[in-house]
């Protein structure tokens, strides 16, 4: 009899909860999903990156526009095999912005927690309110 066979089953039966996960998906995860952010001197941009490391991500201002690239790499540890593959494999993925004239792009910030990808775009001088006195 072959032992793993209860594991195999109890191990499906857990899968089949994740019916709506596309195993051969890639693509929406090359494509991360991003919250923008307005708030009176800046904007945010947050993008879920699970599984990417730092040093795998490059992120680049030029003209006005925004990219960020990443990769992410995927691999079985030692002593183990793959028994079902549901999460896209290795993956990298280019995602571009616009910024527009708003943005002061040389003070732009990156941070990096927790899978999540935090940029922080100061507005320009030129595009924040200013109150103008009447004399």
């Amino acid at each position: 009899m072959n032992t793993l066979l209860p594991m195999t089953r109890m191990l499906d039966a857990l899968a089949g909860n994740l019916e709506s996960c596309n195993p051969s998906d890639a693509e929406a995860w090359a494509t991360p999903r991003a919250d923008i952010l307005e708030g009176e001197k800046e904007y945010r941009i947050l993008m879920d990156l699970p599984g990417v490391l730092a040093a795998d991500l490059e992120i680049a201002v030029e003209g006005q526009g925004l990219t960020v690239k990443a990769k992410r790499a995927s691999s079985v540890p030692e002593g183990f095999q793959l028994r079902r593959h549901e999460r896209p494999g290795p993956v990298s993925f280019s995602r571009s912005f616009s910024l527009g004239v708003g943005v002061d792009t040389a003070a732009i910030a990156a941070a990096f927690a927790d899978g999540v990808l935090q940029l922080t775009l100061p507005k320009s001088e030129r595009s924040l309110p200013r109150r103008i006195e009447v004399r």
